[in-house]
This record gives structure tokens, sequence and C-alpha cells, in this order.
């Protein structure tokens, strides 16, 4: 028994002499450097919660914005079916994860008004909290004394507009340029990064009441775009295995899952560059002042 315990007193010994040494090694770190920069974004994502900010991105587009889309598509397509074909022909999906598909996603003809209120009621209790967890992520981040206003939930509103206006645009890439060559998807990947840069360098510098310059925004914008369009790229070739791994055991619920899931990976890659813009303008501000002292000198 004594045997026993001084081995464990040992072991335990040994994992705080390391976890010492690792905490030394993190605070000797310049916040200027790569690993620098690393650590201070992923102080930040600690601090802002980023899992549970990242499922609830997700959870608000799954319940908010997907029924828009199908609304938005059950107008813009007279076919039945329209958005769920669309996907199976984008993604190149076999006929029974197909048909699985087409189940969850069915739109009905006789009931588009009912499909619209419900889509409406989704937005103004779920949508707007898409604008109220990009606010908190920014503001953790960044660290800035942000009290709630009334008007930030014109300011919440006005995001998913854009959000909507982005999906919108989408349904009509997919509708009107189908079975078009190649190389426009890859001009038009070109295309989606700029205007995803746009919509998170002017979303979060809305939501923060202009607190925070979009030149320090710019950055995170700009690898939000570019995750962004590359998951969109990633999923031609790997959702259908995605969505089999869970429609297998789930059935229809499976492929609720899959799409909640994979919009999940989205959100992540938002919380994440949020995360590590403040990192990235912490070291912008170092090497600046380093090059101004020298000047000086």
């Amino acid at each position: 028994m004594g045997r026993g315990s001084g081995r464990l007193g040992g072991a335990g010994s040994r994992v705080a002499g390391v976890s010492g040494r690792v905490h030394e090694w993190v605070d000797r770190q310049d916040p200027d450097s790569p690993s620098g920069v690393a650590i201070g974004a992923w102080r930040r994502y600690r601090a802002v919660d980023g899992p549970l900010q990242s499922a609830l991105l997700s959870l608000y587009v799954l319940v908010a914005v997907l029924p828009a889309l199908l609304v938005m598509e059950e107008y813009l397509d007279p076919h039945p079916n329209a958005l769920a074909s669309h996907l199976v022909h984008h993604f190149g999906l076999n006929a029974a994860s197909g048909s699985l598909i087409r189940g969850v996603l069915a739109e009905g003809r006789a009931h588009e008004l009912g499909s619209a209120l419900l889509a409406i009621a989704g937005a103004l209790f779920f949508g707007l909290g898409f604008g109220r967890v990009l606010q908190l992520v920014h503001t953790r981040a960044w660290q800035l004394p942000l009290p709630t206003r009334q008007t930030d939930q014109a300011l919440y509103a006005a995001v998913l507009l854009g959000l909507y206006g982005l999906i919108l645009l989408l349904l009509v890439q997919l509708t009107e340029l189908k079975g078009s060559p190649s190389w426009v998807g890859s001009v038009l990947a070109i295309g989606w990064v700029a205007l995803l840069v746009l919509f998170f360098t002017w979303a979060p510098w809305l939501l923060t009441h202009k607190l925070i310059s979009r030149r320090d925004l710019l950055p995170a914008a700009a690898l939000t775009g570019l995750g962004l369009v590359l998951l969109m790229i990633i999923s031609r070739y790997v959702m259908q295995y995605w969505v089999d791994l869970y429609a297998r055991d789930y059935g229809g619920f499976g492929v609720v899952l899959a799409i909640y899931f994979w919009l999940a990976f989205s959100s992540a890659v938002i919380v994440w560059a949020a995360s590590l813009s403040p990192a990235l303008a912490e070291r912008r501000n170092i090497r600046r002042r380093s090059t101004t002292s020298t000047v000086h000198r």
C-alpha cells in the first residue's frame, strides 16, 4: 500500500513538474511571435467560451435560417423539392442519401403562406440570436465593456438581413448557373470569399458599436471567408460519406444531425477567427511601436 502511494505521489510530482515547465514556456513567449499569437488566440477562445458559442451559432442557423432558405427556394423555383434536388446533384449523393435529404427538406406548395409565417416567426424568436452571439464573441475576445442597448435589437436584425441576402444570392446562383462549366465555380468561389470578407468585417464592426476598427477586423474576416469557402469546396467531396455516417443509424434524423454538425464546423471557423483577431492586432501594434522607436533613435 505504501509503495503504491509512493508511486502515485512520484507520478503526481512529475506531472506537476511538466505542467510547471509548460506554463513557464507559455509565459516566456513574446506576443509578437507566432507561438505568442497562437497562445493569445487560444486564451481568447477560452474567454469567449468558444465551443458553446459555436454550438449556439449552429443552432440559430438551423432553426431560423434553414426554414427561411426553404421559403426562398419555394418562390425562386416552382418545382417541388427543388432545394433538395440541388443539394443531391451538387454533392453527388447516392439514391439512399438523396431520398433521405428529399424527405427532410421536402417543400410543400400548398402551404407557402404558412411556411413563410413560420420562417418569419423563427427569425424573430431565434434568428436575432445570431447577431447577439457574434456581438458577444467579439466583445469578449477584445475585452470590451459593451453595455446592452435597446438599439441592439435593430443591429441584430440588420445582420440577420445581411445573412439572408447572402443566402438568397447563393440560391440564385444554384438556380441560374446549374450545369455551368467548372471554371465558373472557381471564379464564383473567389467572389464568395470577397463577399464573406465584407460581411464579417461589417457585421462585428456594427455590432460592437464601431469600437473596433475595420482594419483590425479585416484579418479575421479574411480567415473566415477563406475558411467558409474552403469548407464549401471540401463538402462537395465528403458530404456523401458525412450524410451516410449519420443516416445509416438515425435515418432522417441523422440527416438533420449531419447538417447541424457541418454547420458547427462553419461556426467554429467564425469563432476561431474572431479569437485570433485581437492577437494579430496586438502583434501589429507591438511591431509598429518597435518600428517607431527605432526611427526616433
